[in-house]
């Protein structure tokens, strides 16, 4: 094991030394390359000791067996340039990483394969991992922090197997996370391994793994008063383990960090701090929000650097709490939770003699340092001041244990040291200002106002033995200092004391926050005219020939981008299509007509045309795009599973639409007789003499829940069908002739029952928890449809057609007909003029149009103007463009989603990010 980094019990060591770090996530795909070094400056430049980077797996293995370690995927450059920087990496390699990452960075090859358990101590997966360790773990091992004075550097100090997998239904979690880990350790890995846990799971995160250290994500409400015992709480649970509070994941604020490191967290890593964006088609699909949520390539939840590199106001506060951490340095990092947590403390305002957080609004953390005195850690999550003092003393008695009063605004924030000796028999007794420096053997200290309440504090300093009034020196008339029963009281807002004579003497030096952020932007400008082409990307005819049932697009080979599927029909007189199992987004063309783009979770869609197909047609075109596959594993929707596959699994021409609201007759469910007992005690009795006729889900009870079985015969004469459920809010099981068909869902109201036998017999379990409308039924008549043929469009076919596109100058707005496509042209010359710290900010105002941007080097995404029915944008801004410096013109592919066509109204250039 590495002698280099280690675990002792709760703490941290690095060389030897305890540390209490703080952790950016700063992902190397999601920032240009060029732009590296400047992300991993700016992280060092806010006090961070450490970047956590996911390496993506489908990112590096871009094609089965086809690995890409060059240019933007070269991350072992990416960590010999965190070592240049002066930061230590924790690395988390997956198989799975989530991060709202195509497939939670599982290859769609392995994940859609049939053959393969995704996530499961299953040989068949764990053979896959091995053959992406096989290339990463060298990588990584090579990587390792090998101490301070090594030549050949090293960065990583920690590995993460995995990811949250206390989400995800693993029947094995020790095993499977044990199995990784020796493989990493077969690599030579020699670093701690850690798995963390996403919803606080230790256990089901893999806490039973040999060699692996239980870590946890806690993403608390920043105003909750709670949330310094949530961390209490799982710093108790890591001693259980024998492994220091490593906080893999938390949320972004500082004010909330502080939490974390005063309450006991020896790593802490809140996600995201260093923003970016997901080039090509790194984008997911997941529940966000609502189901489903496609994810925006601008990958930006308000981290401290924003997407163009640029510190956002926090910034400054992120810099003094890693301030304070360094002056405490090992006194911090092997300090324990003091079991006096709220002696002596008192708010002016609170009623009684107890502090009662709850009640007042203000949590409090405390630590008992190493060596002596407490860290103390105030939050007023209230909407009024508060008045906070520790110690029994009256104002007039601070020698006796009064505290210098810190107020702290509504929602402010402030840690503050107490009764922590110096050296040479002084002491810090208390202070309401904040430890930023401190130097033992130069004796010196620096105390500053807290950032969040700035202005005149207090100290009081218990001398050494000796020292008298007049061995205090004050070098400005912003401080006082005098002596009090044997201590000696300081008061100011800025300045610089000296205690005591000659080389034993102390400098304490008062200061106010610093604001170093400096918020800057282009000036805002418009593009004028553009260039346009109406050159079209090719489509590629996917493996084989005509095919009798559609298939997914990952079973042709198709991983990313879009299907186009055809099938030779006569349309005419058709009211709409059910296409099985589709997703992402798709749309249907049927002559000259077609419909706008919908997204469909990969279930069963019944797609209504606007009026009936009047004339005569050859075929009918669906085509498919993949926005991204599942991060989660949610099985709300089938394309939210992580084995979810994309395109279609077949489509129906409907020729009618039949009402079959009435005429179902009810009764409970034969195949749960324990169910229908309990119903009956319940006082839900049917009658059987006759059985009860009435309309679906209509059955009014007092007893609830409640699953009731509506059942009717059905006389299509051998027609296909599907069922369509408009408004349900219940879980309906189908069954047709007694076989199970499936479910329908407020998520999935359409279910594909395919040929139905003249008097087959429809059974529907109507599941109801509290008196939801089961919504309005119908079947839908027709014919499914055979003989497809698919052909594939992705990125190179894109950029195929953007190098050889010729184009046309044009001013806008552009028009983009429904079903077509146009290359619009910004010139380079804009870009540049519009350039602000090595990028550019483009807007958009438009609708109906899908955006796929390009420059010279990169694919930097798609942005969606207007609204997608089905699916919401969730994870960043769906807006916008960053361009980075040196890219040339800007190619945008623009679609419309619209039948009745697109419009790009105006492009603007610069601003902030923030708008």
């Amino acid at each position: 094991m590495s002698r280099f980094v280690a675990f002792d019990h709760n703490r941290l060591l690095i060389d030897g030394r305890p540390r209490v770090l703080m952790c950016a996530s700063l992902f190397p795909f999601r920032v240009p390359r060029e732009q590296w070094k400047q992300r991993l400056q700016a992280v060092k430049s806010i006090g961070y000791h450490a970047i956590d980077v996911y390496i993506p797996w489908n990112f590096h293995e871009t094609e089965p067996d086809i690995w890409n370690f060059e240019g933007q995927h070269d991350i072992e450059e990416f960590l010999r340039l965190t070592h240049e920087v002066g930061l230590y990496a924790l690395v988390r390699p997956g198989p799975y990483i989530c991060s709202e990452w195509d497939g939670g960075a599982i290859p769609a090859w392995v994940s859609t394969n049939g053959k393969t358990h995704v996530r499961q101590y299953d040989d068949a997966f764990l053979g896959e991992v091995r053959k992406w360790y096989g290339k990463i773990m060298p990588i990584i091992a090579r990587q390792q922090y090998r101490g301070a004075d090594a030549d050949d550097g090293g960065v990583v100090i920690l590995v993460q197997a995995d990811n949250e997998l206390d989400f995800y239904a693993c029947h094995e979690p020790g095993k499977y996370i044990g199995a990784l880990a020796s493989m990493m350790r077969s690599y030579g890995v020699d670093v701690p391994i850690i798995a963390c846990a996403g919803q606080g799971d230790m256990l089901r995160a893999g806490g039973t793994a040999e060699d692996v250290s239980p870590a946890v994500n806690l993403y608390p409400g920043d105003n909750d008063v709670d949330v310094d015992a949530q961390v209490r709480y799982y710093r108790r649970a890591a001693d259980t383990y024998d492994v220091p509070l490593v906080v893999t994941e938390t949320n972004r604020w500082h004010r909330t960090l502080r939490r974390l490191v005063g309450n006991g967290a020896r790593f802490v890593g809140p996600f995201l701090q260093v923003s970016g964006w997901d080039f090509d088609y790194g984008t997911s699909v997941n529940n966000w929000g609502r189901v489903e949520a496609y994810m925006t390539h601008d990958y930006d939840f308000g981290g401290v650097i924003d997407p163009t590199g640029q510190e956002r106001p926090d910034a400054d506060d992120a810099r003094r709490l890693c301030s304070i951490i360094d002056a405490l340095g090992e006194r911090l990092a092997s300090a324990t939770i003091s079991d006096d947590r709220l002696t002596g403390i008192h708010l002016d305002s609170a009623e009684g003699d107890r502090f009662d957080e709850t009640r007042v609004g203000v949590a409090v953390g405390s630590l008992d340092l190493h060596g002596g005195g407490r860290l103390l850690t105030f939050t007023n999550v209230s909407d009024d001041a508060a008045d906070i003092r520790i110690g029994d003393a009256p104002d007039d008695a601070l020698s006796d244990g009064g505290y210098p009063a810190l107020t702290l605004p509504a929602g402010a924030g402030a840690m503050v040291v107490a009764g922590l000796p110096l050296g040479d028999g002084m002491m810090l007794r208390a202070t309401s200002g904040e430890l930023i420096e401190l130097d033992e053997s130069g004796h010196t200290l620096t105390l500053s106002a807290p950032t969040m309440a700035p202005g005149r504090f207090g100290a009081i300093i218990r001398p050494a033995h000796g020292i008298k009034a007049d061995d205090i020196h004050i070098h400005t008339d912003a401080l006082t200092a005098h002596m009090v029963n044997g201590d000696i009281v300081v008061q100011g807002d800025h300045g610089t004391a000296t205690i005591g004579q000659g080389q034993s003497s102390w400098r304490i030096t008062f200061t106010q926050p610093e604001h170093h952020v400096v918020l800057g932007c282009a000036p805002h400008s418009s593009v004028r005219s553009v260039a346009i082409s109406l050159d079209w990307p090719s489509w590629t005819l996917c493996d084989g020939d005509v095919l009798h049932d559609a298939l997914p697009l990952e079973d042709m080979g198709v991983y990313s981008g879009a299907g186009r599927y055809r099938a030779a029909t006569n349309m005419r007189g058709a009211l709409g299509v059910v296409l099985h199992n589709a997703a992402d987004t798709v749309n249907v063309r049927c002559g000259n007509s077609g419909t706008d783009w919908q997204a469909c979770g990969g279930v069963d869609a019944w797609i209504p045309f606007n009026e009936p197909v009047a004339d005569d047609t050859k075929d009918i075109v669906v085509t498919t795009r993949i926005w991204g596959h599942s991060n989660f594993d949610d099985t709300g929707l089938n394309a939210l599973r992580l084995n979810g596959k994309r395109g279609m699994c077949g489509a129906m021409s409907i020729e009618r639409v039949l009402d079959i609201g009435s005429g179902w007759r009810v009764g409970y469910n034969r195949t749960d007789p324990d169910n229908a007992e309990r119903l009956r005690e319940n006082g839900l009795v049917l009658g059987d003499a006759p059985v009860p006729r009435c309309g679906f889900g209509s059955r009014s009870t007092t007893a609830w829940p409640h699953a009731l079985v509506y059942t009717r015969t059905l006389s299509l004469g051998g027609a296909s069908a599907c069922l369509h459920i408009e408004h349900g809010q219940t879980r309906c099981e189908v069954r047709v002739g007694g076989r199970t068909i499936g479910i329908i869902t407020p998520l999935a109201p359409t279910l594909w029952l395919g040929e139905v036998p003249d008097g087959s017999e429809l059974s529907i379990v109507v599941n109801r928890m509290w008196g939801e409308d089961a919504g309005r039924i119908a079947l839908l008549v027709g014919d499914e449809l055979t003989g497809w043929t698919c052909e594939s469009q992705g990125l190179k076919e894109l950029r195929a057609s953007c190098a050889r596109a010729t184009y046309v100058r044009a001013s806008l707005p552009v028009l983009v007909p429904g079903g077509e496509g146009r290359w619009i042209r910004v010139p380079g010359a804009s870009i540049r003029g519009s350039e602000y710290s090595n990028n550019t900010i483009v807007r958009f105002d438009g609708e109906g149009l899908q955006l796929t941007a390009f420059t010279d080097e990169y694919c930097l995404g798609r942005v969606v103007l207007g609204p997608l029915p089905g699916t919401v944008f969730a994870g960043g801004r769906g807006d916008l463009f960053v361009v980075p410096h040196g890219e040339g013109d800007l190619m945008l592919y623009a679609e419309s989603t619209r039948e009745r066509g697109g419009t790009l109204r105006g492009i603007m250039l610069g601003g902030s990010v923030d708008r």
